[in-house]
């Protein structure tokens, strides 16, 4: 019941706050003679969100008289749906006005001119209140023309089975450093635990087969080591994967995926199915987002978790290993864009549109809805009062996000590749050392390419450069195991939702109870 009452006033802090924020972050609805409709394309960010956009369209056309059609679009095909429109404009009927791209999209649609500048639109939106490190996807590297705003963040963190967590008796400090990350995976796995329907749980996994997010699965390996993808300088790019840090954090990568005592079936998954076993309470530890806390409170009936394994057990954030050089939380997130029109009187109305769509009580109604969080720094400090998101938001402060040129798309495409090819080795090649061999070619396969995509030229002896990462690649990455972890069951704990609900019922029985009461005794009067 404390949490309840936690969250009570929780509420009531946020709305009082969020008053006062929206008040002084409010742009002016500026009259535009366009009688609509006009056109917003959006994503499927998960649930809750399509219902959530048409709530904030119907509101401005009450407030604006503009309608607007909403079209959403697949995550999946998304980026080539939206490079289809762009090239053929005027054979897409509904082409957008408004537009969500993902972040690390929009330098690429900027430098081929397809969305607009936002000069006129800075006036009156306040950029100052967006979080620093979305912001910088809003113009190419080296460039000072604004051509989107951050609309939400999409940042990640270790996730952990609360009760499971509790019945190890584990401690921050026995995973707070690389060493004793592995150490602890490696003992977690070997007591062979097992969750409240008696299967086997595994302490973590990666994804290593068909998955498409190898380059965020990858960076706080290489972030934390001292690495980077790409070096940047001077108004130019060059790949760091081959740099010295950088393989230190691919090393520590290629253990974990490849060694089934640290993370076991990860050599045969996806992210998504990662995410299953940790739904499903089979796994301990998750590398997720911050949707996941939102999904728990939504019914199966609409997607939701809240009648999961996991919502039974409980959610908890763990914080990441301590490193020397950077202990650096991935962000990313998504951004809302005007595309290029000539009719000056439709493009005010957009950007009416625009300026609506992220008024910050706008943005936390939206964000509210999907559990990703805002983009905007006010609110962000009004959702830190929530537990849940605490911490996760504390991470924000070493948060960082991939380069802003237009030519990260193929480059990830390129790291994406090279981490299902590394899965795909580590999977059909059980040898240390030909596994070692195989993945330093990848590396400087991969390394190659992403030059060619930035126009660098460079020589390499490559002979020498595989010989040097097979090294690096077999070197002993030291692991230091907890001195002791409980394996017997606690007492699950009883789930918040379902304490809501038997106070629910039994306050609906107390009413019913007493209004039969009041007929009894009412009849009996009359007798």
């Amino acid at each position: 019941m404390m949490d309840v009452m936690r969250k009570f006033f929780a509420t009531v802090s946020f709305a009082v706050a969020l008053g006062a924020l929206s008040v002084s972050a409010e742009p002016v609805l500026e009259s535009a003679p366009w009688s609509g409709p006009l056109n917003l394309w959006v994503m499927d960010n998960g649930i809750g969100s399509q219902k959530a956009v048409h709530k904030l369209v119907k509101k401005f056309k009450r407030d604006s008289g503009i309608p607007v059609e909403v079209r959403v679009l697949n995550w999946g095909n998304a980026y080539t749906v939206i490079t289809d429109a762009f090239a053929a404009p005027d054979s897409v009927a509904d082409f957008p006005d408004v537009l969500q791209l993902g972040s690390t999209w929009v330098p690429h649609f900027a430098s081929v001119g397809k969305i607009r500048v936002l000069d006129t639109l800075l006036t009156q939106v306040d950029t100052s209140r967006f979080y620093a490190e979305a912001f910088k996807a809003s113009h190419i590297a080296g460039k000072a023309d604004v051509y989107s705003l951050p609309w939400f963040l999409d940042v990640r963190a270790l996730f952990a089975n609360e009760w499971l967590w509790h019945t190890l008796d584990i401690q921050d400090s026995d995973i707070n450093s690389v060493p004793k990350f592995l150490g602890s995976l490696r003992a977690i796995n070997r007591g062979e635990l097992k969750n409240s329907e008696m299967k086997r749980v595994a302490a973590f996994a990666l994804p290593g087969k068909d998955d498409w997010t190898g380059p965020q699965q990858m960076s706080p390996f290489i972030w934390s080591s001292g690495g980077d993808f790409l070096n940047c300088g001077d108004g130019k790019c060059r790949s760091a994967l081959l740099d010295s840090a950088t393989l230190a954090g691919i090393a520590i990568y290629v253990k974990i995926l490849g060694d089934e005592e640290l993370a076991p079936l990860s050599l045969s998954e996806n992210s998504a199915q990662n995410a299953a076993r940790f739904v499903n309470s089979e796994l301990l530890i998750h590398y997720g987002t911050s949707e996941l806390v939102r999904q728990l409170e939504y019914p199966e009936d609409v997607g939701g978790l809240r009648s999961s394994a996991i919502a039974d057990d409980g959610i908890m954030i763990l914080s990441a290993p301590e490193s020397p050089y950077s202990r650096s939380t991935f962000v990313g997130g998504s951004h809302l864009a005007l595309t290029v029109h000539d009719d000056s009187v439709r493009f005010q109305a957009a950007e009416n549109l625009l300026a609506y769509l992220l008024r910050a009580d706008n943005v936390d109604a939206f964000c509210r809805a999907v559990g990703f969080l805002p983009s905007d720094r006010g609110l962000i400090s009004i959702w830190n009062q929530d537990r849940r998101y605490s911490q996760i938001i504390q991470s924000l402060e070493s948060g960082k996000s991939f380069p802003n040129i237009p030519e990260w798309g193929d480059i990830e495409a390129v790291l994406n590749q090279l981490a299902n090819d590394i899965g795909t080795t580590l999977s059909t090649n059980r040898d240390d050392a030909s596994r070692a061999r195989e993945i330093a070619k990848l590396l400087v396969k991969a390394h190659n390419r992403v030059n060619e995509i930035l126009e660098n030229r460079e020589s390499l002896d490559e002979a020498a450069l595989t010989k040097q990462i097979e090294g690096v690649l077999l070197a002993e990455i030291p692991e230091i195991m907890p001195e002791e972890l409980k394996f017997e069951p606690v007492d699950a704990p009883l789930p918040l939702w379902r304490v809501i609900d038997l106070l629910v019922v039994i306050l609906i029985a107390v009413i019913v109870i007493a209004i039969v009461g009041v007929i009894v005794y009412v009849v009996r009067r009359k007798k």
